[in-house]
């Protein structure tokens, strides 16, 4: 590399979940400003915390979305990223799924956890236009609710809202609601709710082989997982989240559930530890897995 070249961001780690693959596709980042998105605890022990993982008060979010490949189904997607012209620095899914020899068209089925931008612009370009032309999408019922049915004047984030309609337009006859349960072959919808009134995770396969997707139960992985009572500034019902957190932190630390997460570092995959009060995030090994 020369000047101030870069590597591109886009990227794809495989993990093997029984008889699925997961995969772990980074969409990209963007940077954030810690003392504007971190709530519910002061600013300098959120700084403390960043900086004894080596990270600073101007964090980068990093954004994941994963592929989920079985022969029980077709290519599915949980999540996709924040999609092109938002920021250079995002964006990439398209790109990280032509790495394992996939297009957009191929995707089946895109399970979304939340629809904060972040989660869905994906699903369009910049024309608005479907990216995942054959996908059914699925979604909570509840997010339906607040996100895409309420008058937009009564909505704390107008904005947040008119671009999950402008998103999801496109699959209009291929939404499916749901509130739990399986949504495809080895694939259970786990309601969490907080963040969004209808934030879901995904867990993929079963028993001790299974790994739960869930979504943005942290948003700053090294802050929030150490203090639970740690809120981000999107969260819908901030007293919830932290109940929320704190019960799946407890059960993933006590059960040895593997988790991963659409902002834990990539790629995104890790256990969960008790650590005095808080917890701790201890990326899985990926050799393990395989």
């Amino acid at each position: 590399m020369h000047g101030n070249s870069k590597i591109d961001t886009a990227s794809a780690v495989h993990w093997q979940v029984g008889e699925a693959v997961m995969t772990s596709l980074s969409d990209g980042y963007v940077q954030l400003e810690l003392g504007t998105f971190l709530k519910n605890l002061p600013l300098e022990d959120g700084v403390a915390i960043q900086r004894r993982a080596l990270r600073g008060a101007d964090f980068l979010l990093e954004i994941n979305t994963y592929l989920v490949r079985s022969d029980r189904h077709g290519p599915i997607l949980i999540d996709c990223g924040l999609g092109s012209g938002v920021t250079p620095t995002a964006g990439r899914v398209a790109q990280a799924l032509s790495f394992v020899g996939l297009e957009p068209k191929d995707i089946e089925t895109v399970l979304l956890t939340h629809l904060h931008g972040d989660h869905v612009f994906g699903l369009v370009d910049v024309d608005g236009k479907a990216v995942f032309e054959n996908a059914t999408v699925v979604l909570h019922r509840a997010e339906a609710n607040y996100w895409l049915e309420q008058d937009l004047d009564l909505l704390a984030d107008r904005q947040g809202a008119e671009g999950a309609r402008r998103a999801l337009l496109p699959y209009a006859d291929r939404i499916v609601f749901r509130e739990s349960g399986e949504v495809a072959p080895g694939i259970e919808m786990v309601p969490l709710p907080g963040h969004t009134p209808g934030h879901a995770g995904y867990r993929v396969g079963n028993g001790s082989q299974s790994i739960l997707v869930w979504g943005d139960i942290v948003g700053l992985p090294h802050v929030q997982s150490q203090c639970p009572e740690a809120g981000f500034l999107t969260d819908y019902d901030g007293a919830m989240a932290v109940e929320t957190r704190r019960i799946v932190l407890g059960m993933a630390a006590d059960e040895g559930l593997t988790v991963a997460g659409m902002h834990i570092e990539y790629p995104g995959v890790a256990n969960v530890i008790r650590d005095g009060s808080g917890f701790r995030l201890v990326p899985a090994q990926w050799i393990a897995h395989q």
